[in-house]
């Protein structure tokens, strides 16, 4: 590989010192898959990859990491992913990470790729993957001298994969020739639709009889006040209107159902077998388990979090994947990519008040409405799972020679 003057010198001044020392979790045994999310756009789309490499089994461990402040647990990943702090962009730091975690393969997703982190990975000799996202308007540095680091980083990697064919030329061409650069899809719009018992769901739709019905789901206390003023006038527009209900803290469905009851609702619990039957206002859902079902019955959706501070919890393309029409705020927490790409393509209703959220739902009422809207969305959330599958297959296949050479190596070394 050609030296590259740019990249020589960013390494220079990205030496840095000894690190710190950080406890982290200790390493499984066999082979390890690193997949870091560069920038809060993919998020999801790690997620996503995650998922994919999970379900194909075998004895391949998953590590995460994040380049930005934020926590996993409002992200669906599998229950063995390991979740770790990320190295900062210092040789040092990332070469101690390297030895600690000595991962068999790696991702890197982001608008950008940190320089050191990806000339160290490199260097060690891990099979390294890239999804570039390209930010919010897809462009590359014009300075000639970031072009010029940006290809030598690029360059470094064993793929590359590009959101189309436009970005895809303009990342090969300072690369030059070596890395495979790819146009590939919006990753992070994979959502597999969340199951559902189809004879519940028949029952339940049949006990309805076409009632009106929207979801606010993963609620957080702070909003509970938001989706009570949308209920009282969704209710006057339709007055048979019921809204499903899923508290973000189970051990809070207590309160909501004292503050819905407050209102003269009627109030059924699902933790405690009650039915929506027809005087029923409000069904409080038993926490999240059972949202794939929700998203079926419900033509509107509002994502919890998204009006506050907490965040949206769950993904847009959850209720998406499954048609139901999106309605959310302006905060969308680990999902960024995922609520713009709902907006961009007139797949969601923003709300930025608990009176536009009241608008919002009573406006949905109308089934035309609503389903224009959920179309959108359904459209939006179902591209790209080709391409997950295919980075998760080359994970694996990298991960697990990299293992097997590993095993073969230590066990001539020991003859």
């Amino acid at each position: 590989m050609t030296p590259s003057l740019s990249l020589g010198l960013y390494l220079l001044f990205a030496a840095g010192g000894p690190a710190p020392a950080v406890r982290r979790p200790d390493r499984p045994a066999g082979p390890l898959i690193w997949l870091h999310a560069a920038s809060p756009d993919q998020a999801d789309a790690v997620t996503q990859i995650a998922r994919r490499i999970a379900r194909a089994g075998g004895p391949v461990q998953l590590l995460l990491t994040f380049g930005f402040p934020s926590e996993s647990n409002g992200l669906d990943l599998p229950p063995t992913t390991l979740t770790d702090a990320a190295p900062v962009d210092r040789r040092r730091a990332v070469q101690d990470f390297l030895v600690h975690w000595r991962p068999d393969a790696a991702l890197i997703a982001g608008t950008r790729f940190p320089p050191a982190l990806v000339a160290e990975i490199h260097a060690a000799g891990v099979p390294l993957y890239g999804v570039f996202s390209g930010g919010a308007s897809g462009r590359l540095p014009y300075s000639p001298w970031k072009r010029s680091l940006l290809g030598a980083v690029v360059a470094r990697f064993t793929v590359v994969l590009a959101p189309d064919e436009t970005l895809a030329a303009r990342l090969a061409a300072p690369a030059g020739p070596g890395p495979q650069v790819e146009a590939g899809g919006p990753v992070e719009d994979v959502t597999d639709p969340l199951p559902a018992t189809e004879a519940e769901r028949e029952a339940l739709a049949t006990l309805l009889r076409a009632r009106p019905v929207w979801l606010a789901m993963s609620v957080p206390e702070d909003e509970l006040q938001a989706v009570i003023a949308a209920h009282t006038l969704a209710m006057r527009h339709a007055h048979r209107m019921l809204l499903i209900c899923v508290p973000r803290d189970i051990g809070a469905t207590d309160r909501f159902n004292a503050a819905f009851a407050a209102e003269g609702w009627e109030v059924a619990q699902r933790a405690r077998d009650e039915e929506p039957l027809a005087e029923v206002q409000v069904l409080i859902a038993d926490g999240e388990t059972e949202l794939g079902l929700w998203y079926r019955l419900a033509p509107v959706t509002f994502m919890g979090g998204t009006l506050g501070n907490s965040g949206a919890g769950r993904s847009p393309m959850e209720p998406a994947a499954l048609g139901s029409a999106v309605v959310c705020g302006p905060n969308p927490g680990p999902h960024t990519a995922a609520y713009g790409r709902l907006a961009a393509a007139r797949a969601s209703r923003l709300v930025r008040d608990s009176a536009a959220l009241a608008a919002a739902v009573a406006d949905l009422i109308a089934p035309d409405r609503a389903a224009q809207l959920a179309h959108n969305a359904w459209t939006a959330s179902s591209g790209g799972a080709e391409v997950a599958d295919r980075i998760a297959r080359s994970l694996v296949a990298a991960a697990t020679k990299a293992g097997a050479d590993a095993a073969r190596a230590a066990a001539d070394g020991g003859r």
